[in-house]
């Protein structure tokens, strides 16, 4: 008897135990008689049903899962557009009432704070993308005339558009650990198009704060993960457009300098030739258009060279040998130098090289007057010069 209610204690505490370590998600959803209600799972990358039942007359559901790891995104779905976004943290038991109508717009929830962020978030999403359409038609029914009238609704989108990115920011920053300021840094408006840009510099800030919040407390996470190199690629981005414009703005009164190896070891500097005229060109031993250029450069070069014209070569080559023998079989006259660093040249970087072969044309006087001449077009351009 005593061998009998030690067993039956054993079964209980093994059952409790057990329902600790998972998540339920139940509730009640009205009006869904016969209907199928999924229960999904929203991966980095896909989703995927973990179950579905169908509602009696009652609405009543209820799903469970193993205790989870990480803050998740769940999905309780009657079709693509009528669901609830739920997300669910460690062994929550969350309850859900909703009428099957409009599920998203009738749910009330308990037990879940991640839940209820998420909720508050798409609630104040659906009002700002109603009220921004609203100014937008006003906009198009608007006299093109009437300028007050529209810097007024111009004014009015900015605002809404700012206030949202506040409250925002203002959540990321009073909780840098929850994956609800993931969501919401994502959250996209009716025409497709994300509310919060990660190349805008104050936006970029609320990214990278949660990023390195939740790199550093999920390191094992494929969000925290996806996030932190969402930053560092955005911000790896801006650098090259930094590069290009660097470029632009000096053109107007010189040009970046460069300072490379010859095959030889010799450093040259492009700031070097001032005083002729120079063509700096891109290329490589391994594409065949740079090569065929350098058979029409290598004529330019013979007829003009005595007259002040160089040409400073840079190579994308990786390969010191292969570099090196094109120069030689190619037999080219000219300055040519590399730093061996293959598509990552930092030359290449500077100038927004983006295929081969690339050149810039520049003055005596240090202005860049010209970009991707070939063929007729350098020809043209040299002859009216010298």
């Amino acid at each position: 008897m005593k061998q009998s209610l030690f067993l039956v204690i054993i079964v209980l505490l093994t059952s409790a135990c057990s329902t600790k370590e998972k998540y339920k998600i139940s509730g009640t959803i009205e009006n869904g008689a016969g209907k199928t209600l999924y229960f999904q799972k929203m991966d980095l990358n896909e989703t995927t049903t973990l179950d579905s039942t169908k509602l009696k007359k009652n609405g009543q559901f209820s799903f469970k899962g193993e205790r989870l790891t990480e803050p998740s995104f769940l999905l309780l779905k009657l079709s693509d557009q009528n669901f609830i976004t739920l997300m669910a943290d460690s062994t929550e038991a969350i309850e859900v009432s909703a009428d099957a109508k409009n599920l998203e717009e009738s749910y009330r929830l308990s037990n879940s704070i991640g839940s209820a962020y998420i909720q508050i978030f798409n609630k104040r999403m659906r009002i700002l993308n109603s009220e921004l359409e609203k100014v937008i038609e006003d906009y198009k029914a608007l006299d093109k005339k009437d300028k007050e009238a529209s810097e007024e609704l111009e004014l009015q989108y900015q605002e809404l558009l700012t206030d949202h990115k506040a409250f925002v920011g203002e959540f990321i920053m009073e909780h840098p650990r929850s994956y609800a300021g993931y969501y919401a840094l994502f959250q996209r408006f009716n025409d497709g198009s994300q509310v919060m840009n990660v190349m805008d510099q104050k936006d970029q800030v609320y990214f990278s704060t949660l990023a390195t919040s939740l790199n550093l407390f999920y390191p094992d996470s494929e969000r925290a993960k996806h996030l932190y190199n969402y930053v560092l690629g955005a911000k790896a981005q801006q650098q090259r457009q930094a590069f290009h414009e660097k470029l632009m703005n000096e053109a107007e009164s010189g040009f970046p300098d460069i300072e490379e190896a010859t095959p030889s070891g010799e450093k040259i500097a492009l700031s070097s030739l001032r005083g002729k005229t120079v063509l700096l060109s891109f290329w490589a031993s391994w594409d065949k258009a740079s090569r065929k250029e350098n058979n029409h450069l290598k004529k330019m070069y013979k007829k003009y060279s005595k007259s002040g014209f160089e040409i400073y070569q840079i190579s994308l080559d990786r390969s010191k040998i292969l570099w090196e023998n094109a120069i030689i079989n190619d037999e080219l006259p000219w300055i040519n130098v590399s730093d061996l660093r293959y598509t990552d040249s930092y030359p290449a970087r500077i100038y927004n090289v983006r295929q081969l072969p690339a050149n810039y044309l520049i003055s005596p006087g240090g202005e860049i007057i010209g970009k991707d001449l070939f063929g007729n077009r350098l020809t043209d351009k040299l002859d009216e010069l010298f």
